[in-house]
């Protein structure tokens, strides 16, 4: 990796900030109160930090070194905690793999990261079997005490110095994980992040939503994506509880263990809570969940409601980027209605300004690229200097979507202009999708676009032209999508056409497409 410096003027975090010194600070002034619950494991500060500590010193016997990949193929849990904060420990850089993408994406992300050890589960065998994947280690769900994985976190092993202390000499910058988005080429980035970036963003987080050691995180969101591990870091930053829902739990069982543990924060995406409606979400009078965490700018003002109102928990929406660590802007419900486009203030250890093309400050209410910039900006993109430049190159992060900023410094996303399609919280560039219809023999020219979905916030429409005398049904379509990448970059819509609109040098025109009626008929 390698990427221009960060602005001098942004503010810069503490040098011994990182995930670790969070970890050793809960440790010591919240011990016996729990950190973490996963299915019927339950684990104090003091437990988890004990288990990182043997789990570091275990890969550093297995000849782990800093600046190594390890690579995390799991479901969320204390598991994924662990190897995520061990890795940090001993400077190993961890790369959060998405149990989502197709075996040859996950196969060209290892090839690329190259990592020296990977930590998967046994479901997911089959997504690792074709990667270049190093040593893999698989982590049983249930905590089995006999795994190997449960033996090198219990093992008691000489006392490893955290990351602050000087027996590692570790940079004040070394990078804690990498999490890889979609590019425009069709070829995924590896965002690289430092751990100060990602302690400043939990800080940052816990600070504006007031999180103390009572705080009982529902965590339903993939730690391999930015939401997710924003929120379990901002429970390390305040001391209290991560709460991890099973990867198999329904609706119904998700609602049980909220108010089971009592918990008092969620990101819950619409597919989870929207059914809670009519499976008595209030229980003995209580909802205990205080907080919910929507998308400003997604609509849905009736559900926003009927969550203020019926069970008397507070909406706030936001904005963010895995390149800044996850939401950069937040705004509460009063102001969503106030103003329904609006993402809302940043969050205290971010700026955001409006910039012209040319990298020019823009003032109030004038059109631009919406950038940002404080101590929670990524490294830059793994072995890939022209993208971090493109992205870091004049000290602010450039985020490639439209907005404006009123006077009082309220942002508003207008578009997005690297027409970036968002479905259920994922990315997924046209590009992406373009480039396996090009492989079908039968189709002539195709193109997609993001489209309007009630459930899934937008979904993925194609337009494809088929060749003279051939034949492909939706169906067909669809199956050759599949193994090929991710199930939610795949169409949900699919239109034969004639043609497509290009422009005179043969660019594709998806604004043209987007604004064609969606049909039922056209469902794939």
């Amino acid at each position: 990796m390698s990427g221009p410096a960060r602005d001098s003027n942004a503010a810069m975090p503490p040098r011994d900030l990182s995930l670790d010194t969070l970890l050793a600070n809960c440790a010591q002034r919240h011990a016996h109160r729990l950190a973490a619950v996963d299915g019927t494991q339950r684990l104090t500060w003091a437990e988890l930090e004990a288990r990182v500590a043997n789990l570091a010193g275990w890969l550093l016997a297995r000849g782990i070194a800093p600046g190594d990949r390890i690579a995390l193929l799991l479901t969320d849990g204390t598991p994924f905690l662990t190897v995520l904060l061990a890795a940090g420990r001993i400077g190993a850089i961890a790369v959060l793999l998405n149990w989502r993408l197709a075996p040859a994406e996950i196969a060209w992300i290892c090839g690329n990261a190259e990592p020296a050890m990977t930590f998967a589960n046994p479901r997911f065998a089959a997504l690792i079997a074709a990667a270049e994947a190093g040593e893999v280690l698989m982590v049983d769900e249930g905590h089995a005490a006999d795994g190997l994985f449960e033996t090198a976190v219990s093992s008691t092993r000489p006392p490893l110095p955290h990351a602050r202390d000087p027996g590692l000499d570790l940079a004040p910058e070394r990078p804690l994980y990498m999490m890889y988005t979609s590019g425009t080429t069709g070829r995924p980035k590896g965002c690289l992040q430092a751990g100060s970036a990602v302690a400043a963003s939990a800080l940052g987080f816990a600070l504006h939503r007031r999180f103390t050691p009572e705080e009982r995180l529902l965590s339903v969101n993939p730690l391999f994506h930015v939401v997710g591990m924003q929120q379990v870091a901002a429970m390390l930053a305040c001391g209290g509880t991560s709460v991890f829902a099973g990867r198999d739990d329904d609706s119904a069982a998700i609602l049980d263990l909220l108010h089971r543990e009592g918990c008092t924060t969620t990101s819950a995406f619409p597919t989870i809570c929207f059914p809670w409606q009519g499976m008595e979400p209030i229980r003995g009078g209580k909802m205990p969940l205080t907080n919910y965490t929507g998308g400003a700018g997604m609509g849905r003002p009736a559900m926003y409601e009927f969550i203020e109102k019926e069970w008397d928990a507070r909406v706030v929406g936001g904005y963010g980027q895995t390149e800044i660590c996850g939401f950069a802007t937040f705004i509460d419900y009063a102001d969503m209605l106030e103003h329904p486009r609006s993402i809302g203030w940043t969050l205290p250890h971010v700026e955001m300004t409006v910039l012209d093309p040319q990298g020019n400050h823009l003032p109030p209410g004038e059109e631009g690229e919406l950038a940002l910039r404080g101590p929670s900006v990524m490294l830059g993109y793994w072995r890939n200097p022209e993208a971090s430049a493109a992205a870091l190159g004049d000290g602010w992060l450039r985020t490639g979507d439209l907005g404006t900023m009123d006077e009082r410094g309220l942002g508003y996303l207008l578009g997005r202009a690297k027409e970036l399609i968002k479905t259920g919280g994922e990315n997924v560039y046209p590009a992406e999708v373009d480039a396996v219809f090009a492989a079908m023999p039968e189709v002539a020219d195709a193109g997609c676009c993001g489209v309007p979905d009630r459930q899934w916030g937008e979904a993925v429409k194609a337009f494809v032209v088929l060749k003279p005398g051939a034949e492909l049904t939706r169906e067909q379509i669809t199956a050759r999508f599949k193994g090929q990448i991710a199930g939610y970059k795949r169409p949900r819509y699919i239109e034969f056409v004639e043609s497509l609109p290009r422009d005179p040098i043969g660019k594709l025109l998806r604004r043209e497409l987007s604004a064609r009626p969606v049909t039922p008929d056209q469902a794939a």
